[in-house]
């Protein structure tokens, strides 16, 4: 995770100004992140349920990080920022898989208690406060707008958690993860519109705003399965494109991860005042969407959904879909594997199917997390 925090400001910083008042939010995230891996170091060295609060500050820095470089990128073409947040993504979705408070909760086991059924009628009354807020929003903004798909995507996660409606254990876990998701997104892109959208913002009125964490409601849960855990002894069994993707950034040195971590820590939002009219015209740009398809734009950017190698430039529009320096048509080697494509059996390079985790309940499909009981 560290590699890819440095990675990305390697890659970021003569490409987009530390001084641009649009950028903000993507240079205030990054920083968030660095310390929140931080965090998660320490908890981790600790044994004990510390490590929560460093990855669920993680959650909502990541997905911040994701949405405004996914919206930044348009004015930073051939940049490698986007190998960096895919990157980051996929190794905080493996650490979540395995280590996450859902999977924790489950390792537990046993039944559903009366606390725990109380923290589930506070959070679904908090849900429901969320989603009548951006309900009375959405009809308000301007169809094919970046904050309009914003609105679109916390929803569509409302009526996602919804969804889960049984204290069954099962769904008490699948909650847990769900809500957690909500909540980072809702963050996230609340930030955005803050520093972007101000009229928006306005309209949102006692939404979750950026300055508020998620409320790790069901952190007494399961935080006793980490005290004195050792991590060591848990293995990762579901790694699935892991080690395709994080290649791209290794070229990271420790000594580059020692210089760009502390250049990223430096930040200074006050010092960000500098108007950047490129980057203005696209936070303003319009936007297509399909608000059926499920997914949010935090995640497609963190998936790679539409700029597969991470270089800014859309899939569609790239002649270059590995970013290898060769051109698509002149390429025998299309995964960059170092494996021609004629004597490559996985000639997209994703190893398996990505979809471990198909019920979205923070676990991999056969109870992927961490190879302990259930």
């Amino acid at each position: 995770m560290r590699k890819s925090v440095a990675f990305i400001a390697k890659s970021a910083k003569e490409k987009i100004s530390t001084k641009s008042k649009e950028a903000v939010p993507f240079w205030s995230a990054l920083k968030d992140s660095s310390k929140a891996i931080d965090q998660m170091e320490a908890g981790v060295k600790a044994g004990d349920g510390s490590m929560i609060g460093g990855l669920d500050n993680l959650g909502v820095s990541l997905h911040q990080l994701a949405a405004s470089w996914g919206v930044l990128r348009a004015s930073d073409e051939g940049s490698q920022v986007g190998r960096g947040v895919i990157a980051l993504s996929k190794a905080y979705e493996v650490f979540l898989f395995h280590y996450g408070p859902s999977v924790a909760r489950k390792h537990l086991g046993g039944e559903v208690t009366a606390a725990e059924k109380t923290q589930l009628a506070t959070a679904r009354a908090e849900v429901a406060h969320l989603k009548e807020q951006f309900v009375s929003v959405k009809g308000k903004v301007k169809p094919k707008t970046y904050q309009h798909r914003f609105i679109s995507d916390t929803l569509g996660l409302c009526k996602k958690i919804e969804d889960i409606k049984s204290d069954s254990l099962k769904d008490y876990c699948a909650y847990i993860f769900q809500y957690n998701r909500l909540m980072y997104t809702a963050l996230a892109y609340n930030t955005l519109i803050d520093v972007w959208y101000p009229e928006t913002a306005k309209q949102l009125g006692s939404a979750p705003r950026s300055s508020k964490r998620p409320t790790l409601a069901f952190e007494s849960s399961c935080g006793g399965y980490y005290k004195g855990w050792d991590y060591v002894i848990i293995p990762v069994t579901h790694y699935d494109d892991y080690y395709e993707v994080t290649f791209s950034i290794s070229s990271i040195t420790e000594t580059e991860i020692s210089s760009f971590e502390s250049y990223v820590e430096s930040y200074s939002e006050e010092s960000a005042t500098v108007e950047s009219s490129e980057e203005e015209s696209v936070i303003d740009e319009e936007v297509e969407m399909d608000e059926d398809d499920g997914g949010t734009f935090a995640d497609e950017v963190s998936d790679g959904a539409d700029d597969e190698d991470g270089d800014g430039i859309m899939d569609e529009e790239d002649t270059d879909d590995d970013n290898d320096g060769t051109a698509d048509d002149a390429d025998n080697d299309d995964d960059n594997d170092g494996v021609m494509d004629a004597d490559d059996a996985d000639e997209d390079g994703d190893s398996a199917d990505s979809d471990e985790d198909s019920n979205d309940d923070g676990s991999a499909d056969d109870g992927g997390d961490g190879g302990g009981e259930e």
